[in-house]
């Protein structure tokens, strides 16, 4: 995946010779030339790096960067300066620094503190015990489910996964991508309500076709995957189905993955008989969180470890009161809701016992939001879609009290993606 650095320096000389450097080596780089200037940067733009200098001519490199930890804990910061003494580097480390770096700059010296940064962290994440990946809790239907997520990846096969609302599509499809051949690849994802309406006039349909042809190219020999495709009209499932039959094991082959909410039955009822004949052999469908105990604690514990490591807490318990309720409750929105209700609780909690005291906060919560969707939910062709999924967006960002990387996770989608978002939407944060 390509790397975004953001190069602070006064000197412009000094920020156009970093970015020359590294542009060769692959990665994509913004300058600025002081602090202000690279936080509104920060804020449009999800970097994975900062190579900050320590002398800005607005602020001190360790205001900068006890600003940067507080705004986005997960970007990287390389400090900089011109004079190398122990005292600056002991600073830069204690407020979030992963290196240091004096001047003037070795470029070999540069790559390789930049190498161990990214490696460091993706062994760290790793070997997280608590990252949020998609998890197999013991049941015989997640067993089965893993069995054929597994035999998709290795055999870089398409598929078609059903499931209500949060049973975790979007997670699947990342154990997918993750585990299977395509790893070096893009994996590129298509919401099918972001391209064309089934009502629309034929401009907007040669419009939605040229996205998703725009979209497959982009995925070419990765994973693209389609979200909600009875959304399609009958010009696209067309385009699809040429998609996916006209490809050849020969060329560069890109593994295709469609999901819906719908039943098998609703489906067939909707998709081209062609489509729908070819995807629904091999389809998957998810199991529903409702009345399964033994898994929704599981999922519960699992959370709560992310919930820990994510929020930097110590929480060791989950009242049986709490956990009671856990068992009992519906679940309309699945293992999605459940993790909100648990990062939830995090946030609340300040001791190491999730408490019963807390039950109304989060069960009358998460139920007045479910009611409050559904209005929604029923009517969300008739509604603007930015205003739905800004405030969505807020939400998430509220709840998580404004750490991205949670927003992130509680809306299910990419970092970047969050990023984009909010400058989409101008939401302010």
């Amino acid at each position: 995946m390509n790397k975004t650095i953001l190069v602070i320096d006064d000197n412009l000389t000094v920020c156009l010779m970093l970015k020359s450097w590294l542009v060769k080596k692959g990665f994509s780089v913004d300058t600025a030339s002081h602090a202000e200037e690279a936080k509104e940067k920060v804020r449009e733009s999800p970097y994975d790096m900062i190579l900050s200098d320590i002398m800005m001519p607005d602020t001190d490199g360790f205001a900068f960067l006890k600003w940067v930890k507080k705004y986005d804990p997960d970007i990287l910061v390389i400090m900089m300066t011109g004079f190398a003494d122990i005292d600056s580097a002991v600073e830069a480390m204690k407020n979030g620094a992963v290196d240091y770096i004096s001047k003037p700059i070795d470029p070999e010296k540069l790559f390789n503190k930049i190498d161990e940064a990214f490696l460091k962290l993706e062994i760290s994440n790793r070997n997280n015990p608590a990252k949020n990946d998609y998890i197999t809790p013991p049941d015989e239907d997640y067993k089965q489910l893993f069995r054929q997520l597994n035999n998709t990846a290795e055999n870089n096969t398409h598929l078609l996964i059903l499931g209500d609302r949060g049973t975790g599509k979007f997670s699947a499809v990342k154990y997918i991508y993750e585990k299977g051949i395509n790893g070096s690849k893009p994996l590129v994802c298509l919401d099918a309500n972001d391209i064309v309406s089934k009502k629309s006039n034929k401009s907007q349909i040669k419009e939605g076709e040229l996205k998703l042809k725009e979209k497959f190219e982009n995925a070419k020999g990765g994973l693209f995957y389609v979200r909600e495709i009875d959304q399609l009209n009958n010009f696209l499932q067309d385009d699809l189905l040429k998609i996916i039959t006209r490809q050849s094991r020969d060329e560069e082959f890109t593994q295709v993955i469609l999901s819906s909410e719908k039943k098998p039955e609703d489906l067939q009822k909707i998709l081209i008989p062609k489509l729908y004949n070819l995807i629904i052999e091999d389809c998957v469908i998810l199991p529903s969180l409702k009345g399964r105990a033994q898994q929704i604690i599981f999922f519960a514990t699992h959370f709560l470890r992310f919930a820990n490591f994510t929020l930097n807490k110590e929480i060791t318990e989950i009242d049986p009161v709490i956990q009671k309720q856990l068992v009992e409750y519906d679940w309309p929105g699945n293992i999605q809701e459940l993790k909100n209700i648990i990062i939830k609780a995090a946030l609340l909690t300040e001791e190491s016992v999730i408490k019963a005291d807390l039950i109304d906060d989060l069960f009358n919560y998460e139920k007045s939001k479910d009611e409050s969707q559904k209005p929604i939910k029923g009517s969300i062709q008739s509604l603007r879609k930015e205003y739905y999924e800004k405030e969505k967006i807020c939400q998430a960002l509220e709840l998580a009290k404004g750490n991205k990387t949670m927003a992130a996770s509680i809306l299910n989608i990419d970092r970047k993606t969050l990023y984009n978002k909010i400058k989409l939407y101008n939401v302010k944060v």
